[in-house]
């Protein structure tokens, strides 16, 4: 069984991923960086690239995560804000602690692709 099957197939992420979408619009370091976006589309997209990544039969087809992000110079601390708030939220929707680690763990895996090395962001 996969991480989307367990998550509860696609109303399970959709239902995760537009409860982490509205606690990421209002969290101080995170918030700002969607104030002048579709907030709508950023949803569909997200929802649409961790369906891929957790194993559900949807084929992501949108921009690549560098390209999409690398122009935000994300740093190490607002990926360790996401991750704090990907655990919170699936914590609050009882999500098993083991499927939770395994979500962190395939979201961490993006950190070298989304975040600006510090001598490249200075």
């Amino acid at each position: 069984m996969t991480l989307y099957d367990r998550l509860g197939g696609a109303a399970g992420v959709d239902a995760a991923v537009r409860e982490l979408s509205a606690r990421i619009r209002v969290h101080t370091l995170l918030g700002p960086f969607f104030d002048d976006l579709d907030y709508d589309q950023i949803v569909e997209h997200r929802a649409d690239y961790l369906v891929a990544i957790f194993g559900g039969p949807e084929a992501y087809e949108g921009r690549g995560m560098r390209e999409s992000h690398r122009h935000l110079g994300l740093r190490d601390e607002h990926m360790d804000a996401f991750l704090h708030v990907v655990r919170e939220t699936l914590t609050d929707l009882d999500v098993s602690p083991l499927d939770i680690e395994q979500t962190v763990v395939e979201l961490e895996r993006l950190r070298p692709v989304l975040v600006v090395p510090q001598s490249s962001a200075d």
